[in-house]
Formats: C-alpha cells, sequence, structure tokens
C-alpha cells in the first residue's frame, strides 16, 4: 500500500507534537486520526479502519505498550505500527518481538520517520525489491541442514521482517549481506539486512532485500509471524515451508 493511500493514527500525549505530526503527515494527502494516549487510540480503531498506528510509549490511561498488545489480539485486521519515544521505556530487541515495525527516537528526524512508515505499509515482494549498494558490509553466512533442523534446535527464528540466529561471525550492528543456505531444501536466503540488536550472543537481523530468486520462499517463512522480529531462537513461532 502507497503511504499517500493509507489511514494513519497518531498518538500522543503532547499536543504540540501531536499538532506537528499531523500536519507533517496531512502534507503528504494523508487522513490523518489523533488520540492523546492509548484508550482514545482503540476508540479511533473501533471506528475506522487505520493502516498505520505511530504511538508514543510512556502517555496516561494506556501506554503504547499495552496498546500495541491489544491491538495484536484484536480483530481480522491488524494495523502496521510504530513506536516513538524520548525515553528507554524498551528496547529494540522487544519493541520489535512485541510486533512494532521500528523504535524512532525523539526528537524526530522526519525523513527517516516517513521512509520507516513506507516501508511499513508495503508488502514484502515490494519491501525486499531494492538492492542497496553495500560494497564494504560483512556477509552473515551460514549452512543448516534443513529449515526443519533450523527450527526444531532453536538455530533461527523467523518475524515478519526479519529473523534471530545465533552471532557466531560476532558481528556488529549496521547492514550486512545475507547467504543463509539450507541444504536438504535446496534453499539459500540471499539477500541484505540490518542487525538491529545484539544480545545473549544472538542477533536480531531486519531484512532489507531479497533477491528475486529467494522472495517466494522468504515471504512464505515470514508472512505469519506475529513478531517482526523475534527476541530468540527459542521463539515459539516457528514456520516449515511447503
Amino acid at each position: 500500500m502507497r503511504l499517500e493511500d493509507a489511514s494513519v493514527l497518531l498518538v500522543d500525549d503532547e499536543p504540540l507534537l501531536l499538532d506537528m505530526l499531523r500536519e507533517f503527515f496531512e502534507h503528504f494527502g494523508i487522513r490523518v486520526f489523533c488520540a492523546g494516549d492509548g484508550v482514545q487510540a482503540l476508540q479511533v480503531l473501533a471506528a475506522e479502519r487505520i493502516d498505520l498506528v505511530i504511538a508514543d510509549i510512556r502517555m496516561p490511561e494506556m501506554d503504547g505498550i499495552t496498546l500495541l498488545k491489544k491491538i495484536k489480539a484484536g480483530g481480522s485486521h491488524t494495523p502496521s505500527l510504530i513506536f516513538i519515544t524520548g525515553f528507554a521505556d524498551i528496547g529494540v530487541r522487544d519493541a520489535y518481538d512485541l510486533g512494532a515495525e521500528a523504535l524512532l527516537e525523539k526528537p524526530i528526524e522526519w525523513d527517516g520517520m516517513i521512509e520507516v512508515a513506507r516501508r511499513s505499509l508495503s508488502e514484502p515482494w515490494e519491501r525486499w525489491e531494492k538492492q542497496e549498494n553495500l560494497p564494504a558490509s560483512p556477509v552473515l553466512r551460514r549452512s543448516f541442514r534443513s529449515l526443519s533442523s533450523a527450527f526444531e534446535e532453536h538455530q533461527i527464528a523467523f518475524g515478519r521482517g526479519g529473523f534471530c540466529i545465533e552471532n557466531t561471525e560476532f558481528l556488529e550492528p549496521g547492514p550486512v549481506h545475507i547467504a543463509l543456505h539450507f541444504v536438504a531444501d535446496d534453499y539459500v536466503l540471499v539477500g541484505q539486512g540490518v542487525i538491529r540488536w545484539l544480545a545473549d550472543n544472538q542477533m536480531g537481523v531486519e531484512l532489507t532485500h531479497v533477491a528475486e530468486k529467494s522472495r517466494a520462499r522468504a515471504v512464505k517463512l515470514t508472512e505469519k509471524a506475529s513478531s517482526f522480529i523475534p527476541r530468540t531462537t527459542k521463539s515459539d513461532y516457528q514456520t516449515l515451508a511447503a
């Protein structure tokens, strides 16, 4: 979906920032709704079909984390959600695991926000189509006996936007090339990504590009996940590719 065709719900208890956000998105011709806290946001969500929620975390009545949990537990239509925060309320690892598409810090970088919003609304085959020029970036290269063994042995776990994997290469946060070979399945996930977090000898990788030959299988591996990136390879969500 194009951002210009979307309905966006902005949730923040700072009236001045809420007005700035509203004016910013309306400048692009976007249909915008506003709420001052999570309770008001749920009222809007009950009355309107919203495609993207951009929510502060620390708010009265109902905070952004509780709002996200209620959205995920709701009906069949689940909007994408981006967190914005001026405090260390939640780490990137937990935000992605809960299902947020991104965690943006205040003060807001407007160009970065619009780019994240566009990516959050795009389908995986659109989001993963563009290849970046990353000549000096390291390669995350791994070989597994099969998809099923990798899941059963907790070597990898997929979310909607990427995967959690053991950090055996001791890579650092930032862009990477990706080459994951699942031998028995004759499948190689080739693409690019960004290491978003490192913890407990694991890392969360957001997929930013998937090669055309790998893309259809990657969509199947990720489409039913509730997390954007799981916080651990022992995630309950494991999809076996057909």
